[in-house]
């Protein structure tokens, strides 16, 4: 399988997006991008010329703490947790 422009783009999206979960516990971090790869090629597939995946998604710190909100793997921390105090920001741009 040859690398193409949009998979090259989707791969160091990825590996950016996955530095910004690092620090997670590897089950936490495993499960919140199980399905990134496959993801990120279908958005990257989907562009139109001169557009990036950063154009669509956003930076890949941004889209990182976009997927800590939606992982089942927290789900019942973020339940155990509601009314803990507004944490401060954990990536920066």
């Amino acid at each position: 399988m040859t690398d193409t422009p949009a998979r090259t783009e989707a791969a160091a999206y990825r590996d950016e997006v996955e530095r910004h979960l690092a620090d997670l516990l590897e089950e936490i971090r495993e499960d919140l991008t199980a399905g990134l790869r496959a993801h990120l090629a279908d958005v990257a597939a989907d562009l139109r010329p001169g557009e990036t995946l950063e154009h669509r998604l956003g930076g890949p710190a941004g889209f990182a703490a976009a997927v800590l909100g939606y992982s089942p793997a927290l789900e019942s921390f973020q339940q155990d947790h509601a009314t803990a105090p507004t944490p401060k920001p954990v990536y920066t741009a």
